[in-house]
Order: structure tokens, then C-alpha cells, then sequence
């Protein structure tokens, strides 16, 4: 459909430029042009043949761009539009005020250029202003942060994630159960990064990167609030990107990189660390609880069973080498802290 409009809008150009062109030109040859040539209809579609001749080689680049273009804007929300737009158009109200102050001064050439460059540079710095700092604008309007206040609301936080969490997966789950608010925005660093380990040579790599592709169209399907944000950057030094953004947009990293959570609490810059939510909402488990417990291998030191709990912490049964395969009371004699985990340590609860 984009393609077809392209080519109305080209044709219409070259009617334009043939019907106003043609005549000229005819002026200028040295010879008398027929009678037949001094017809709309004729200058039209020459104009139309030579508009295409010269630049129909410009049809596929023009369509490459508003395909990009499009995308940039559907991939934003209604308000950055809204915004955006009346930048713009301040923009080009500044740009079209400083022209009239030019064309007051009567230079040649000066106030017929400038004018268009005012209007181009200006409409755009409009339009990137408006879309980057919306968000500040709105705290200009006291109405609405005070209601916000007296409501005990605050809009939430923009979320920017990570590589690690998108391979990691468990955000899907997190998100399904709607505990997430606000935008999951995957920069576009972000999915080039995974495209790369999804095109490693090493194995492992490329299990991981395909896995995370996975996760993310997963991740898409389950909430209609992530969107990929295209980013212009010079490097792919990810978490730097992600540092940089979270700051300019003042949002939350959503992440499970024990050092990138560091970088982020150095720079004042909220985290959300799966892993961190994970142990949050482990099974408790004390000493002196009894509960059953299906001892799947055996341990590393001698006669001992291990087993697992709901949340995947690992269970040591004392005297379980022989229990493999077997779901049997246990009762909880301590539980050791480290940094991989928890372990539980347990006996039978008959030989309590």
C-alpha cells in the first residue's frame, strides 16, 4: 500500500513540475516547439517521464525509509506522538517568525535559503524535544502531579531489560501474573546483542541466544506494554546503553546480572533483579519442619539422598542413598546460606 502511495505522489510531483517546467523550456529552444506540445495534458506526462527517469532510482530508498519511519512511530505511545507533533509545530512557528525578521533585511539569496533551513532544523529539534522530555513537560502542569499526590499514585516507571533476563525467562512468568506495571521497553542494542549470541559460532552461545529470541517473542505475546525502542549508538557496550537510557529516561533495569545491579545502584538508578524477586518468594523452610520429600539422586558425600522443594532449593537427606526414587518424611535440621543458594540439610522423621 505504501509502495502504491509512493508512486501517486511521484506522479503527482512530476504532473507538477511538467506542467510548469515544459513551457519554460520550450521558451528557451532555439526552435519553434509544434502546436501539439503546447497541451497540459502533454507537459503533464513528459514531466511525469522525466521526474521518473531522473529520480525513479529513489522509489525503493524513500519506501525503505517511511517503512523505518513507521515503524519508529508505531513502536511509541500516543502521548510521545501527541507531544512530538507540538513540538514540531512550535518548531516551525519559531522557524517561520525568525524568516519573517530575515526577509525584512531584503538580502539576496540569504532570505530565500535560510528560511528552509530554519524550518527544517528547528522542526525536527521540535519534534525530538517533544518526543525525549514529554514526560517533563507533564510535571509543568501542577494539576496533575498534586491530584496524583492527594490520589497517593505515581505513574510507573519505564522499563528498559536486559540480555540476561530475556534468556533467564522467568520474567514471562512474573509478567503473566501481572505483578509488572508500566512499559517493558527491549532497546534495540539490547536485540541486536541477541542476535549476535544467537548467531555465535560456540554452541552454548547460540543455544542461549536462540532461547532468548524465544523468550522475547514470548514475552511480546503475553503483555501488549513491551515494545522494542529503536536507539541509535556508536558500540554495542549494552550495559552501558542501558545505564545511559534508564537515566535519560528516568526508568528501571530490569535485570539479572549481579554487576550490572551494582553499576545501577552506584549511578541512583532503581533495579529490578529477578534473581533478587526469586529469593524473596522462596519457600520458607526452618529448622524443625517436617514435610515430604521425593529424593531424586544421590549426594556428594556418603549416604546421602538429595531432593528438591517446589522453588528448586536443594534438599540433603541424611541416610537417603537408599530412599532414591522414594517420596519419604523428612524433618529439617539446618539450613545453610551461600551464595549460589540455600541448602537444606534433613534426616527421616522416623529417626527423630
Amino acid at each position: 500500500m505504501l509502495k502504491y502511495l509512493l508512486y501517486v505522489v511521484y506522479i503527482l510531483v512530476g504532473i507538477s513540475l511538467g506542467v510548469w517546467l515544459i513551457p519554460e523550456l520550450q521558451i528557451l529552444l532555439p526552435f519553434e516547439v509544434p502546436r501539439i506540445f503546447n497541451n497540459m495534458l502533454i507537459s503533464g506526462t513528459l514531466g511525469v517521464l522525466l521526474f521518473f527517469l531522473l529520480f525513479g532510482w529513489t522509489l525503493t530508498h524513500a519506501h525503505n525509509f517511511l517503512k523505518k519511519s513507521e515503524g519508529y512511530l508505531l513502536s511509541r505511545s500516543l502521548v510521545e506522538i501527541v507531544f512530538a507533533t507540538l513540538g514540531m509545530v512550535l518548531g516551525l512557528v519559531i522557524a517561520v517568525l525568525i524568516s519573517l525578521l530575515i526577509n525584512t533585511l531584503d538580502i539576496p539569496l540569504i532570505g530565500e535559503i535560510v528560511p528552509i533551513v530554519f524550518a527544517v532544523v528547528l522542526g525536527y529539534l521540535g519534534f525530538m524535544i517533544g518526543l525525549r522530555k514529554f514526560s517533563e513537560v507533564l510535571d509543568f502542569f501542577p494539576r496533575a502531579s498534586q491530584k496524583a499526590k492527594l490520589d497517593g499514585t505515581q505513574p510507573a516507571l519505564k522499563k528498559f531489560i536486559d540480555t540476561s533476563v530475556i534468556i533467564d525467562g522467568r520474567i514471562i512468568d512474573v509478567v503473566d501474573t501481572g505483578f509488572l506495571e508500566g512499559e517493558i521497553i527491549i532497546p534495540q542494542f539490547v536485540l541486536d546483542e541477541l542476535q549476535l549470541i544467537a548467531d555465535a559460532t560456540d554452541p552454548v552461545k547460540r543455544e542461549k541466544g536462540q532461547r532468548g529470541l524465544d523468550m522475547l517473542n514470548a514475552l511480546q505475546e503475553k503483555s501488549d506494554n513491551v515494545r522494542i525502542e529503536p536507539v541509535s549508538y556508536d558500540k554495542l557496550d549494552v550495559d552501558q546503553q542501558l545505564i545511559d537510557i534508564a537515566k535519560r529516561e528516568k526508568g528501571a533495569i530490569l535485570t539479572t546480572d549481579y554487576n550490572l545491579n551494582k553499576i545501577c545502584q552506584l549511578h541512583d538508578i532503581p533495579v529490578l533483579n529477578v534473581n533478587a524477586l526469586s529469593g524473596a518468594i522462596k519457600t520458607v523452610v526452618v529448622q524443625g519442619d517436617a514435610f515430604e520429600l521425593f529424593v531424586s539422586k544421590t549426594g556428594k558425600e556418603e549416604n546421602q539422598g538429595v531432593g528438591y522443594l517446589d522453588d528448586g532449593t536443594m534438599v540433603v537427606v541424611e541416610n537417603g542413598e537408599n530412599l532414591i526414587n522414594q517420596m519419604v518424611p523428612v524433618i529439617v535440621t539446618s539450613v545453610l546460606q551461600t551464595n549460589s543458594g540455600r541448602i537444606v540439610f534433613a534426616k527421616l522423621e522416623k529417626n527423630k
